[in-house]
């Protein structure tokens, strides 16, 4: 049976800020009450003012326009399907939770905004931004506002250095470029390309790739960038083809790197493209086509659910949530609904054991551990991703469906 729909209060209130007052108020309020927040000037602070027998107020920031749409849509799809099952079995301690969506529209500033729209409805913790540069640019408020928040982005500076309040759900870019530099190095592609958009996510990517290379053996021969937006990469293709690389790696997070795969074979590239996992989805193998057959993504564990031996740890709870997320939208679960169901998931837990304020969930998230769709997180005061680079699978797309290759058979027991 469907789980019944989430109490979600979607904004609207984005147009509501004018209605409010609020909207011109931007980042300069938000520093203002975050300072008083931080000060500890009033006891009815938005971050503990839900009753404690009311709604658990949990905030979202997601990207529900602009090029995120498809990322923050099903982030969103998953944060509701983990609420609506929470409710349903009766809340946290009794106390349901009510999730406020706020849309950031792929855009930095937005979220900032949005932000400072969640603190003044007095959510206790926040999930998002999925877009990497809106979470940068919000992650100091988290400390500020002392509101605990899991981005659902996967820029490695979003927990690196570490900020008490601010964790993340999908491998960082970090683990990610080192399993792919390892599959590179055991399928022998010693001479790379690479193609890359300026965001932060895959400046993040590509920084650390860049940086681990050597120690793998691995030489990158060509790097080529383009815009989030970019919708012809003949240019870049071209010189690809010229450079002698054996193999692309692409780093980006949008539609942009659809047409890419599609132009690709179109001027018969045959060298091997392999990208992050941000592709590790149905958004990028539904619209790629049989352009995408043989291409290599890395993804989290959950994307490759279906083929996890009956014995890996966690894959009840993988294939749980794969399953309802399936039968309730039509298709399986992308990364990004497994990293949003995951944080609520997080959320849930700290409550149910720590209790409902800010300052608890944060204590209770600092040595959690925890299995969700992505995986097994083990937190720290000192590791904020909680996910190791075996959790990390490189698959394959075979007609539209990820499957591991065999160095992930390998390493799973497949």
């Amino acid at each position: 049976m469907t789980p019944p729909a989430a109490p979600t209060r979607y904004n609207q209130k984005r147009e509501r800020s004018a209605r409010r007052g609020r909207g011109a108020l931007g980042v300069a309020a938000l520093l203002t009450l975050a300072g008083t927040l931080a000060a500890g000037c009033s006891s009815a602070s938005p971050a503990s003012s839900s009753s404690p027998k009311g709604p658990i107020k949990i905030g979202m920031i997601t990207s529900l326009s602009g090029p995120y749409t498809p990322l923050g849509t099903n982030d969103r799809l998953g944060a509701e399907q983990e609420v609506s099952a929470i409710n349903a079995a009766g809340g946290i301690n009794g106390r349901k939770i009510d999730l406020i969506v706020e849309d950031d529209k792929t855009d930095p500033t937005q979220a900032v905004t949005d932000y400072e729209s969640l603190v003044s409805d007095g959510v206790v913790a926040i999930v998002g931004p999925v877009f990497s540069s809106s979470a940068v640019a919000t992650e100091q408020y988290a400390a500020r506002a002392k509101i605990p928040t899991i981005d659902t982005a996967a820029a490695d500076n979003l927990v690196s250095p570490v900020n008490y309040y601010v964790y993340m759900t999908p491998p960082t870019t970090k683990i990610v470029a080192q399993q792919l530099l390892a599959y590179m190095k055991a399928k022998g592609l010693t001479k790379m390309a690479v193609a890359r958009d300026t965001s932060a996510f895959p400046t993040a990517g590509w920084d650390n790739m860049k940086a681990m290379a050597p120690s793998y053996g691995v030489n990158f021969i060509y790097d080529g960038e383009f815009a989030l937006t970019a919708t012809d990469f003949t240019t870049i293709l071209t010189q690809v083809k010229a450079s002698g690389a054996q193999g692309l790696m692409v780093w980006g997070s949008g539609p942009a790197e659809v047409t890419l795969t599609k132009q690709a074979k179109a001027m018969g590239l045959t060298i091997p493209l392999l990208f992050s996992h941000a592709e590790a989805s149905y958004l990028y193998t539904k619209p790629v086509g049989s352009a995408g057959n043989g291409v290599i993504i890395a993804s989290s564990i959950g994307g490759i659910g279906p083929d996890l031996p009956s014995s890996y740890p966690g894959r009840a709870t993988i294939t749980g949530f794969a399953s309802t997320f399936q039968k309730s939208n039509g298709y399986y679960p992308p990364e990004f609904a497994f990293d949003a169901g995951g944080a609520v998931a997080m959320f849930a837990k700290a409550i149910k054991e720590d209790g409902a304020t800010s300052a608890d969930i944060a204590k209770a998230l600092s040595t959690m551990t925890i299995t969700t769709g992505d995986g097994t997180y083990h937190f720290s005061p000192s590791d904020h991703s909680g996910l190791t680079v075996s959790q990390v699978a490189i698959a394959r797309d075979e007609n539209g469906t990820l499957v591991p290759t065999q160095f992930t058979k390998a390493q799973i027991g497949g």
